[in-house]
């Protein structure tokens, strides 16, 4: 006979009723995937290539959503607003209490907030779990897979002088093409052009792609171009670092590579081999790479900007070869991770002072309900060490606390986590603290560093406000301030450099579907002996849909007045699929855009965007053989994608 549980009855009940009031209720902010994306891009740590990436990983994740009741750690890490806190309680949500019905129980899990659900339920659904794995057949793999071609080209109205004397191979026209199959995000394979301005015609840069999951003890299959991450990034991340904002462990094992970055991955073939709580992952490339070589007997330095338009650098293009060897054995049951990594590579000439860099790393971790603690420790040459303490407070605030020490000997040609630098000659403490409600959202951190053998310190602060006062409104106020020592040529001595930045973004949704963005942004660069530099934008955009929402359009007009490039600011610029659009301006001038979107039915759809940018405080733009003889210069871009 079953007895009566009154908490389990109870719990139900709220599930119950939970369920039911999203479909009768609607929500207080609601965002357009293009707001969204831009949000997740607007750190400012964030690299150019960073940017880029993570916004052809954010479109693909948003074409192809998780099954949040299937979905694995590994899988939800590629979210990178997600803390391994958030995960765990996902995760362990689904275990207790069985798939969710609807993404409103995610309010359940605990530790996701208001804004953090509504970025979640743009790349996750809540579907049925299947009661066993289905078996790869073929023929299905065929008829069900889903296929994407993208083509890009970018027109410029404008020569710039490498073009004109002849020193660049081709003409100013840049293209990429990109053809992507999908069969339940299990089987995906592809191929990845690109050609840039100035380059010789035809496609300078080839990426094919395949990458194979959940095919029994065969946990994942990469050949070809992927990506590699273990652990916190301390030995293995060929990918980018998120910044200071983003202190999670990070996204686990083999990725395919599928965008058009000309580095940042292996060529080779990878295996992630087992089924339950353990994994091992073993990993094989020979990775060509461009170089500049000093007398052809040693590296100076690597070349990762993928430009190939004059004599010197084509002759840079795959000088060399890197060959790479990782082994990574990873636990993982409950909230418990323990990894294991080595790594072995080998240059043909020396780099630093060696032509073989091998290491190994342990890295670990524990989430509850409340709290997660974890870190890395590797040895490359020398020790390196990250660890991180996050706790879940009352009233929805969290505590992060992140140390770091990196020895100036650590040398691994593939580190990318969390630092002031790099993963290398840096020690720091970094303490941040947020706290969400409704309507509202903060965090901060406070971050204290210093450079080990020079002695040099710094500090860096920022901050953050989110609030929505209405379901049509939405105020982002941020600010950062940061100081750090740095060689002075006046002075001959160390002296701090101050840094400050602030961003007020003001977005309203009419009633009619259009939206309205307004942003104010400031900068300020204090050095001793040299003027302070300081740094004003005022930026607007405005879109709308028309024709039942088949053509949608955007225009967008930035002012701009900087003293230098060193107060420089930075406007987010609506644009096409797969592409970076945020703008670095500097000097005085004015930036203008516009952006069409048109859908011809469920499988084809046209974008076209021109920009220009007018200076009033020069004749001419850039310098070099980038110089453009011109204080103004217009592009045009086209582009097309094909889904069947």
């Amino acid at each position: 006979m079953h007895t009566f549980d009154a908490n389990h009855f109870e719990y139900t009940m709220k599930r119950t009723l939970l369920i039911l009031s999203l479909f009768l209720s609607t929500p207080l902010f609601s965002q357009d995937w293009d707001t969204t994306l831009e949000f997740l891009l607007s750190d400012e740590d964030l690299s150019d290539q960073a940017r880029e990436e993570l916004s052809f990983l954010y479109e693909s994740l948003h074409d192809s959503p998780m099954n949040i009741n299937t979905a694995t750690p590994d899988e939800l890490s590629q979210l990178a607003f997600l803390s391994d806190l958030q995960i765990e309680n996902i995760q362990a949500y689904v275990y207790m209490h069985g798939p969710m019905q609807t993404l409103g129980e995610l309010q359940l899990t605990g530790g996701l907030d208001f804004s953090t659900r509504q970025l979640l339920k743009h790349f996750v659904y809540a579907g049925p779990v299947p009661q066993d794995e289905e078996r790869i057949d073929l023929s299905k793999v065929i008829s069900d897979g889903r296929q994407e071609v993208t083509g890009h080209l970018d027109i410029p109205f404008y020569r710039r002088d490498g073009i004109i004397n002849g020193k660049y191979a081709g003409g100013r026209l840049s293209h990429n093409l990109r053809w992507s199959f999908n069969w339940k995000n299990r089987i995906r394979f592809g191929l990845a052009l690109d050609k840039d301005a100035g380059e010789a015609w035809g496609h300078d840069f080839h990426s094919p792609y395949l990458y194979c999951k959940d095919m029994g003890f065969v946990s994942v299959l990469a050949v070809g171009n992927f990506k590699a991450s273990f652990g916190w990034g301390l030995l293995m991340n060929s990918g980018f670092s998120l910044g200071k904002s983003i202190t999670q462990s990070g996204s686990h094992g083999l990725k395919p590579h599928s965008s058009t970055s000309e580095s940042g991955y292996f060529t080779g073939v990878g295996v992630t081999l087992g089924r339950g709580h353990v994994k091992y992952t073993f990993m094989g490339a020979l990775t060509p790479l461009d170089a500049t070589l000093k007398g052809d007997s040693v590296i100076g330095s690597f070349k990762q900007d993928g430009l190939h338009r004059t004599e010197l650098e084509r002759s840079k293009k795959h000088n060399i070869s890197l060959k790479t060897g990782v082994f990574n054995v990873r636990y993982h049951s409950r909230g418990v991770t323990l990894g294991v990594t080595a790594l072995a590579e080998k240059l043909p000439l020396p780099y630093k002072d060696r032509d073989v860099y091998a290491g190994v790393a342990a890295d670990w971790s524990l989430s509850r309900a409340c709290f997660s603690i974890g870190g890395e420790t590797s040895w490359s040459g020398g020790p390196a060490t990250l660890n991180s303490l996050l706790l879940r407070l009352p009233a929805g605030h969290e505590l992060n606390v992140v140390y770091r020490y990196y020895s100036p000997e650590y040398a691994a040609l593939h580190a990318s986590a969390f630092s002031e630098r790099k993963v290398n000659d840096e020690t720091g403490l970094m303490v941040s603290l947020s706290r969400s409600s409704r309507k509202l959202k903060a965090n901060c951190y406070a971050d204290f560093f210093r450079y080990i053998e020079s002695g040099a310190d710094g500090m860096d602060l920022k901050g953050q406000l989110e609030w929505q006062p209405g379901k049509h409104d939405a105020l982002i106020l941020t600010a950062r301030y940061k100081t750090k020592q740095k060689d002075c040529k006046y002075t001959g001595a160390l002296e701090y450099c101050l840094t400050t930045r602030c961003r007020l973004k003001w977005t309203h949704d009419f009633s009619d579907g259009s939206g309205l963005q307004t942003l104010l942004a400031y900068s300020r660069y204090d050095m001793v002996a040299e003027p302070i530099s300081n740094g004003w934008a005022l930026a607007s955009s405005y879109d709308r849909a028309f024709m039942g929402g088949r053509l949608d359009g955007s225009v967008s007009a930035s002012v701009f007045l900087t003293d230098s490039y060193d107060s420089s600011v930075s406007v987010y610029e609506k644009g096409m699929r797969y592409s970076f659009n945020f703008m670095t301006m500097y000097g005085h001038g004015v930036r203008l855009s516009t952006v069409l979107k048109y859908s011809l039915g469920s499988h084809l759809n046209l974008s076209l965007k021109f920009g220009s940018t007018i200076y009033t405080d020069r004749d001419e733009i850039s310098s070099g053989q980038q110089r453009i003889d011109s204080c103004h210069k217009e592009d045009l871009s086209l582009q097309f994608t094909w889904k069947y």
